[in-house]
């Protein structure tokens, strides 16, 4: 629950926005994009794209997943990434419960609540945010960072995609920083070549060393001999076939829109401020259709 009377939460908010409104606007299908935004006495709400297929976390598997279905959704994260870091915004939390699947099984990146504008390929950020098992290593070494944390998490997702498990996992949350700065990941036998190329790349410790840490960005990434053969066109047209399809009656869907709008927060904030409501008038949206 964030305080939104708090100026930093509004600046986030705003933000936020404008990646929704941004995505929107520019049909990016690799992002989840926002409809409407409106606020109550107690809230600011956003009414996004509904992501029918769920989260990422529920196409993974402890035995982990092929590499064709690792490829796709590796390369939708990709062109989500390469747009966001073409108008200079790193994510900063990229991870499987951030990826959503929409109707066709594309997978878009959501949660915008911890990006960061103007970043450039070589613009340093200093604030220590992310969630923990994707964070890279120069976050906790050195305290600095480049957009190029966003590409060390989509290592994280691609190991655990074809692995099953994350690559640094310790007993607790100390153990767990040590291996990310200083342990190497395993990397199983039954991992193709390309496979392991990309992962060793990605998940590089020496931050300007990283797959995709240079001026050419998601370009490099496509590149790469893990992507050798991939129709990137067909991609962005959205011609390929996904590996999963989500199946779901109008009915059932009804229903559980019906429940959605039934949940009730388990806390209530305080009211907005005055002056509070006046600045979020500004946040009111809906697309044009």
């Amino acid at each position: 629950m964030h305080d939104l009377n708090s100026y930093n939460t509004f600046g986030q908010i705003v933000l936020e926005q404008r990646i929704l409104m941004l995505a929107n606007k520019e049909r990016c299908h690799f992002l989840v994009g926002l409809f409407a935004s409106f606020q109550t006495e107690h809230h600011v709400c956003f009414a996004m794209d509904y992501a029918e297929g769920g989260d990422l976390v529920c196409q993974l598997d402890e035995d982990g997943i092929s590499v064709e279905r690792t490829q796709f959704y590796a390369a939708c994260i990709v062109l989500g990434l390469q747009f966001l870091h073409e108008h200079n915004i790193a994510h900063r939390d990229l991870k499987p419960e951030n990826i959503l699947l929409d109707s066709d099984g594309y997978a878009k990146i959501a949660d915008y609540g911890l990006s960061r504008e103007g970043m450039t390929y070589d613009t340093l950020a200093y604030s220590e945010c992310g969630s923990l098992y994707y964070m890279a290593p120069e976050i906790f070494r050195e305290g600095y960072y480049t957009r190029s944390v966003d590409w060390w998490s989509l290592g994280v997702i691609i190991y655990e995609m074809l692995v099953g498990n994350l690559p640094f996992r310790g007993k607790d949350e100390t153990r767990t920083i040590a291996m990310i700065t200083s342990s190497e990941p395993t990397y199983p036998e039954h991992l193709t070549v390309e496979s392991r190329s990309i992962l060793v790349n990605l998940l590089n410790k020496t931050p300007h060393n990283r797959l995709g840490a240079g001026e050419h960005g998601a370009e490099d990434i496509k590149n790469s001999a893990f992507f050798q053969g991939f129709d990137w066109e067909a991609l962005m047209k959205k011609q390929i076939q996904a590996p999963f399809i989500p199946k779901r009656n109008r009915t059932e869907s009804s229903q559980q829109s019906k429940k959605s709008l039934e949940l009730k927060p388990d806390m209530i904030p305080e009211p907005l401020w005055e002056e509070t409501k006046w600045a979020l008038k500004e946040l009111e949206y809906i697309v044009e259709t």
